[in-house]
């Protein structure tokens, strides 16, 4: 299970805890496309922390089933008036699990050497060291060893609070309050994007979105993902950073075998040295500093490209006549782009990264926009 981390303002947070849920979104605005990719990593169950701006992180609490999407141009958003200037357009609702009445600073949790176990750099909190460098993020996901350091952390010299229905925040502290306020079901009912429109793939922001929605879930998905071989998804990272240069990837997937999926997205067919040392950096941290995943795998997905030219003298295309789609005569320039991903995979197992598999190269069609399949090219 994976563990997220919410970073909210003391006003906030006092109606988080009186009404028992989490939230992100972008101010005056209907969607945030980054945002509700981070928050469609939770998933029932998921263990949820608090970060309060200039105070610290407080926990611990459970996610109770999906996101919903509340936002209406028209009228104030549910508890509108008492979070204040937030627009929190994703939500889901949460209940205690070990809530701890006093919070850890981010000096005893980043930085602190005496907190630092075994004061070794694999037992820091890299996740958010990193997210300090991209301070946007109001939902960060962290694997199931940084929650472990975290939970030491929070159960030190703290007094644990009992599981009751709600809380308030007053004084720098958790306190019970245990009162009849709660979320109200009615304003849960509605889906950030529907099922229909989720398979909708216009832009690459898209891919991630449905990735951080459906996997584990998705038939489709599951080509890619392979369940049977790499073990069920637990784990799931939007816009992942790694290293103080800034490095990113798509999506960081985590499962139950222990293996890590290093997910690069491209909504369209293409490939450059670029896209080969951003795969190559990435895979080369991981397997620096997260010792206990046992396989990493890189995956490359592209979208099929256009199939073939209108016109002649045209050259992006995987046919250029009808004729040589009829005979699979592919386009030089479509030959040249695989036989680059073939060598990749040869490059990329080259390169002596410990515990790195053989990059896989998927291809995606659709159809009106709609998500069709995926085959394996590489």
């Amino acid at each position: 299970m994976a563990t997220h981390i919410l970073t909210v303002t003391k006003r906030t947070f006092k109606i988080h805890l009186n009404y028992m849920f989490i939230g992100t979104g972008k101010n005056n605005s209907p969607h945030q496309p980054s945002a509700l990719a981070d928050i469609l990593g939770v998933r029932d169950n998921d263990n949820i922390i608090f970060y309060v701006m200039n105070v610290g992180f407080f926990g611990i609490f459970k996610a109770i089933g999906g996101v919903f999407y509340e936002y209406d141009a028209t009228n104030q958003q549910y508890l509108g008036i008492e979070i204040g200037d937030k627009t929190l357009t994703y939500r889901v609702k949460i209940k205690p699990h070990e809530v701890y009445e006093t919070p850890i600073s981010e000096w005893d949790m980043m930085e602190n050497p005496d907190n630092v176990e075994q004061q070794s750099i694999f037992n820091m909190q890299w996740s958010w060291i990193f997210k300090k460098l991209n301070a946007s993020r109001g939902c960060l996901a962290i694997d199931s060893h940084e929650f472990q350091l975290l939970k030491k952390m929070f159960s030190r010299k703290n007094n644990k609070l009992p599981n009751i229905n709600n809380y308030d925040y007053i004084n720098g502290k958790i306190i019970k309050l245990d009162n009849s306020l709660s979320y109200d079901n009615s304003k849960t009912n509605i889906q950030p994007r529907s099922n229909s429109r989720i398979f909708k793939i216009k832009k690459e922001e898209d891919l991630r979105i449905l990735f951080t929605a459906k996997s584990g879930s998705n038939l489709i998905l599951n080509k890619v993902l392979n369940p049977s071989e790499n073990g069920l998804v637990n784990f799931i990272s939007n816009e992942v950073l790694c290293s103080f240069s800034e490095r990113k990837m798509d999506l960081l997937l985590g499962t139950d075998k222990e293996k890590c999926l290093l997910i690069e997205l491209k909504n369209e067919f293409v490939y450059n040295k670029n896209i080969y040392n951003q795969i190559k950096e990435y895979a080369r941290w991981v397997s620096s500093y997260k010792l206990f995943y046992k396989e990493i795998i890189p995956v490359l997905i592209l979208k099929e490209a256009k199939i073939m030219a209108k016109r002649k003298g045209a050259k992006y295309f995987k046919y250029l006549s009808e004729e040589n789609k009829e005979n699979d005569n592919q386009s030089d320039w479509y030959k040249n782009i695989l036989q680059e991903l073939s060598n990749a995979k040869l490059s990329l197992s080259n390169e002596n990264i410990k515990r790195l598999q053989p990059l896989q190269v998927y291809i995606f069609t659709t159809q009106d926009n709609k998500l069709e399949s995926f085959r394996r090219e590489v």
